[in-house]
């Protein structure tokens, strides 16, 4: 197979892969469709054959780190499929693994001026694709109703039951990601003994 028939056949999802890694070094103003066109090894004409600008491209870039996110969490689920704590529990583990293990993405969605302004400018697009946010509060709600017909012992609040959960597992992420808590054992180790003791989620 030739380069060229190569990079024909795969440039759109590699203009995305690089896309982030230089979206997240450069930053929104340097970025350039030029620039990933230089990093993929192709004409700076060809990632006009996908994307009509670099806001199309920086588009799929979140969409495709929505997904992976997402993708993340519903397997957490699977793993527990008839008991709801545990699918909690496991997906706060697995939301902390995604951004330790890929911070980049981390920035793009939460720590960036560029993801609440792209966010908010294209919140339809975001809507209409499945969100993460989503398939954790229905796992809340799962939750939540189990308590309501006295299967757990909580009794909190639908959301604050779900802005603490989500506060504790996204503070995690972002203080071992940014590397602001020091420890010298396994991070994600000790966010499993975290979650899954007797204190969370009773």
């Amino acid at each position: 197979m030739s380069n060229e028939t190569y990079h024909h056949e795969n440039l759109k999802a590699e203009l995305i892969e690089k896309g982030l890694k230089l979206l997240d070094e450069d930053g929104y103003e340097n970025f350039s469709l030029r620039k990933v066109a230089k990093a993929c090894n192709v004409s700076h004409t060809a990632p006009y054959r996908h994307f009509n600008s670099k806001d199309d491209l920086i588009m799929a870039i979140a969409l495709e780190a929505h997904h992976k996110f997402n993708q993340c969490l519903e397997e957490a689920v699977k793993k527990h499929p008839n008991d709801n704590k545990s699918q909690l529990k496991e997906m706060g583990y697995a939301y902390v693994k995604f951004f330790v293990e890929n911070p980049e993405y981390l920035r793009l969605l939460f720590l960036s001026d560029l993801a609440i302004n792209f966010k908010n400018e294209h919140l339809e697009t975001f809507k209409n694709g499945k969100q993460p946010f989503e398939t954790f509060y229905k796992a809340i709600e799962r939750f939540q109703a189990e308590s309501q017909n006295g299967v757990t012992s909580s009794n909190t609040e639908l959301n604050a039951l779900a802005l603490s959960c989500w506060g504790l597992v996204h503070g995690m992420a972002i203080l071992i990601a940014k590397k602001d808590f020091h420890y010298d054992g396994d991070y994600l180790e000790l966010v499993r003994k975290i979650l899954w003791s007797g204190t969370f989620l009773n």
